[in-house]
């Protein structure tokens, strides 16, 4: 079989799982909190001040931060655990004696000529914070109203509501189930290229309580039509326009986005293997849905390798162009695996991504990862990595999972 028709085959398997739960896009869920605005006023039925809760404002740039989240669980490495080259004694294909290699990062060598290589791999992401804060108790404040609506009231109401404050406290899950389908093939001794299929499932739920607090004497309270308003015993809702509570819960499951791959090998140096790669991806997946980018994507890549002993240091720099919706980014993977054993590879890497878009949210997300490849029987190999976040920038899990099996022929 052909890489061609088998990357169609898997094309083919995927667009046939595509599901959809859930009526409302998970991208308008937060800010469909409260129906995407506080109602606030003096008296319960008075004129009304609108303003979205800020709660919603700390997500408004959550599309492009899954732009980082994915990139931390990257397509696995399409290198191959082996690569063979041909010996002109033995007038064949023989297997190089190399660590199985990373399963996070590139290296220089490539599969060799007409090598092929299938996987599968599995990431699972559960989210822990946002930009430190977590996801589980995350509180926001905000002024009750705003200064348009302060500055047309009479100076005594003016004094008695401009400190007035909102406090909202969100209690929320988000997760992903990322799988990868693989191919691979060497095209010559120095070029290879592949192609991965996804098949994601985002998830979302989570609920929050709003208080409103009257620093002023007679300040405000929301209003009749606010959405979500609580009139329950307690010490604070008990008083009337005073709480309001909202939840929300939804999942997406679906084709991913397909990843298209070309590796060319095209130096080697005393120090360094070098090559480079080039990756597109195609936005296949439903970006509303958090399934996939919006727009195409094009990362270039500067691979370099070596193997000393037993040891194979790597460095890969990169960066994706990308629009405006999804943000560009450079990365880079530093670190070395090590043949522990013939059959047995173990890996340290630290990853880096850098947003050019400053806004604050994943403007530098540092990770390091651990990992192992191992060959059980033949040309099978088993791999699997844990991913921890070295500082608290972004939307950021507390440990990344892993898994891959890879079949070479």
């Amino acid at each position: 079989m052909t890489a061609t028709r088998l990357v169609g085959l898997m094309a083919g398997a995927l667009l046939l799982c595509a599901s959809r739960v859930g009526a409302e896009p998970l991208d308008r869920l937060i800010p469909g909190l409260f129906g995407g605005e506080f109602f606030t006023s003096l008296t319960p039925s008075d004129r009304q001040d609108a303003q979205q809760p800020s709660v919603a404002a700390r997500f408004r740039g959550l599309s492009a931060a899954l732009a980082a989240a994915r990139s931390q669980a990257p397509i696995p490495s399409a290198s191959g655990a082996f690569s063979f080259s041909w010996d002109p004694d033995l007038d064949t294909f023989v297997r190089t004696s190399e660590s199985l290699g990373s399963p996070v990062a590139e290296r220089a060598q490539t599969l060799g000529r007409h090598t092929g290589s299938v996987s599968f791999s599995y990431t699972h992401i559960d989210f822990d914070t946002l930009e430190g804060d977590s996801l589980h108790h995350l509180q926001t404040s905000q002024a009750a109203f705003s200064q348009a609506f302060l500055m047309q009231l009479p100076i005594g109401d003016r004094m008695h509501a401009m400190n007035d404050t909102i406090n909202t406290t969100l209690s929320m899950k988000f997760g992903f189930d990322l799988s990868y389908l693989s191919a691979a093939y060497g095209v010559t001794d120095t070029i290879d290229v592949s192609a991965a299929i996804s098949i994601n499932r985002a998830s979302m739920s989570g609920s929050t309580f709003a208080v409103f607090d009257q620093h002023g004497d007679g300040g405000g309270v929301f209003t009749v039509n606010q959405l979500g308003l609580v009139d329950s015993p307690g010490d604070v809702c008990a008083l009337g326009y005073r709480c309001a509570q909202d939840r929300f819960n939804g999942s997406a499951f679906g084709t991913g986005d397909i990843y298209l791959r070309g590796k060319w090998h095209f130096m080697d140096t005393e120090y360094a293997d070098l090559a480079t790669v080039g990756v597109l991806t195609l936005p296949t997946g439903n970006a509303s849905d958090y399934l996939g980018f919006h727009d195409p994507t094009f990362t270039p890549w500067l691979v370099a390798s070596k193997t000393f002993g037993r040891v194979s240091p790597h460095l890969n720099l990169g960066y994706a162009f990308r629009s405006g919706n999804d943000v560009s980014q450079a990365q880079w993977i530093a670190g070395a695996d090590v043949r522990t054993l013939r059959w047995l590879t173990l890996a340290g890497d630290f990853l880096g991504y850098h947003d050019d878009k400053r806004d604050g949210i994943n403007d530098d997300v540092l990770q390091s990862a651990v990992s192992f490849k191992l060959n059980p029987w033949g040309k099978l190999v088993l791999s699997g990595s844990f991913q921890f976040p070295l500082n608290s920038d972004g939307l950021r899990a507390d440990v990344i999972y892993s898994g891959q099996v890879e079949y070479t022929f």
